[in-house]
């Protein structure tokens, strides 16, 4: 049987609707099958995994990942495995939309109209399973964990939580429409569709940072050329996708020195190097040391 744990947050202003509200959601162990049209919410995994179909198509979140949803997103909740446990976080559109519009508007332009009123264009997400750790995962595994500890419901959460959550899911957002920006396409729809797949090459990339893998297999997986794949990259992150992961071998590979449970060999085996002598040389070029010296 599983368990169910709600933090609400106080109503936060008059004009919201019925349904909307603040709230936080712990599930433990809940299966169950659901159609719905989704609040604007974070949808957070934290075991197992959680299975949807959003607009059609079917999506897996795994642990440690999100699924943000806009509000009006039809969803279906797909049955869950024994033992899956998540986060829900519902926020209220009037709550979002003062947040936004306070980053959004000049101290003038607030102080002229201090309501909650539509001079700033409304707040919408990118819509996509986020598989990799943020600063806002960090944040709601540390939420759940506090709910998972006390085992209760709360009378009601103070507004702080959901402003705090409100900042850093927009400034994730506007650091993703920034890059969706810089993508030389004629319209919006292509720019957000050729920004999900180079995201699905990255992600594919963070995935395998160990594996030897060529720009056309990373394309391929992106559903792109290798030019296309390479050009739009660049585009979205700044330096070439080969480079980018090369780094990313290095960045690891430092990490695994730092914790001292493996050798030069063995951690140059694990990034890929034939052989540590060709290792040392490119991780000596990379950060300006020895691996020995980390």
């Amino acid at each position: 049987m599983g368990k169910m744990i709600i933090w609400p947050g106080p109503k936060y202003s008059e004009c919201s609707k019925a349904h909307e509200t603040d709230s936080l959601v712990y599930a433990d162990d809940v299966i169950r099958y659901l159609k719905f049209e989704s609040p604007l919410s974070i949808k957070f995994c934290l075991r197992d995994a959680l299975r949807y179909v959003v607009n059609g198509k079917k999506i897996i979140v795994p642990p440690g990942g999100f699924f943000i949803a806009n509000d009006g997103t039809e969803m279906e909740c797909l049955p869950n495995k024994p033992g899956v446990q998540a986060l829900f976080v519902f926020f209220a559109n009037d709550l979002i939309q003062d947040v936004h519009r306070n980053h959004s508007l000049s101290d003038t332009a607030l102080l002229n109209d201090p309501g909650t009123g539509t001079t700033a264009e409304p707040a919408r997400f990118f819509e996509h399973v986020y598989r990799h750790p943020t600063a806002i995962s960090e944040r709601l595994a540390s939420l759940a964990r506090q709910m998972s500890v006390s085992g209760t419901a709360v009378p009601e959460l103070p507004p702080r939580i959901f402003f705090g959550l409100a900042e850093q899911l927009l400034a994730e957002q506007q650091d993703i429409s920034q890059r969706i920006g810089r993508i030389n396409a004629r319209t919006t729809a292509t720019r957000q569709e050729l920004f999900r797949r180079v995201l699905i090459g990255k992600e594919y990339m963070l995935d395998q940072w160990d594996a030897k893998l060529g720009l056309p297999q990373i394309a391929r997986h992106a559903c792109l050329s290798p030019y296309h794949f390479h050009r739009t990259f660049r585009e979205v992150y700044g330096p070439p996708p080969m480079k980018w992961f090369r780094k990313l071998k290095f960045e690891k590979a430092k990490e695994l020195l730092r914790g001292g449970a493996m050798t030069v060999t063995e951690v140059a085996l694990q990034c890929g190097f034939s052989d540590v002598f060709t290792f040392s040389k490119a991780f000596k070029r990379e950060w300006g040391m020895n691996p020995s010296e980390v």
